[in-house]
């Protein structure tokens, strides 16, 4: 792959992992480089565009909205403005319980196992404990030891949620493990499954965390090694 192209696929996509990306970089350190400053200027990007919502933004939005339909319309008769305030008011409602609806995200967790199989680590390097507890220290999180052999970890969404994903290859094939921040807006279900698959959860400290293996995978002695290796911070 010549310069150009590989420059406009990382500028497109820093977080890339397939085939031909990877292996340019591989073979050009030059590229490499180039490669870990765009990823470091994508995540500096992503941490300066983070703005926390504030908890009742669907109210204040309804609020300010009502509110300037009243101004613009209060010269019309009484019965219009009734009826107005009855729909927004109608409408607003129905939009704050959407709002907070929490978002399952097992199903997620599930197509990502779809791909689990050609999924490329975003490092160059094999995955070591060092690199994965730099990853689950923004979840305020480490491992004592591996919980196994590790063959990628990245970050990913399962819908609007980013979370950190393993990709661990056990005796029972590969199987996916999740740590998904603890959020109201969000819910992890004990367990759940497809056609090809099927996951269990656990509630941790800070967040919770989905083993997502083959249909006949027994999960919980994975499940175990992830509760008795992993701590969060205070």
């Amino acid at each position: 792959m010549d310069e150009l192209e590989f420059r406009r696929r990382i500028y497109a996509d820093p977080e890339a992992t397939d085939k031909e990306v990877v292996a340019a970089a591989k073979a050009d350190e030059s590229k490499r480089k180039f490669w870990n400053e765009q990823l470091q200027f994508d995540k500096q990007l992503r941490k300066a565009a983070k703005v926390d919502v504030p908890d009742d933004l669907a109210n204040r939005l309804i609020w300010q909205q009502s509110a300037n339909e009243f101004a613009r319309y209060q010269k019309r008769s009484r019965w219009y403005i009734a009826l107005a305030a009855s729909v927004a008011f109608t409408v607003g409602i129905g939009f704050t319980m959407w709002y907070h609806q929490p978002i399952s995200i097992g199903g997620q967790a599930l197509a990502h196992m779809q791909y689990a199989q050609i999924e490329e680590s975003h490092s160059l390097l094999p995955v070591n404990l060092d690199m994965v507890n730099a990853k689950l220290a923004s979840f305020g999180a480490r491992f004592d030891e591996m919980i196994g052999d590790v063959e990628v970890v990245n970050f990913c969404h399962l819908s609007t949620v980013r979370s950190l994903h393993l990709i661990v290859d056990t005796p029972q094939g590969k199987m996916s493990v999740f740590i998904v921040p603890e959020r109201n807006d969000i819910r992890v279900p004990s367990e759940f499954n497809d056609q090809q698959f099927h996951g269990e959860s656990i509630k941790m400290q800070h967040a919770n965390i989905m083993v997502v293996g083959s249909k006949e995978a027994d999960l919980g002695e994975m499940k175990n090694i992830i509760t008795q290796r992993i701590q969060f911070s205070a």
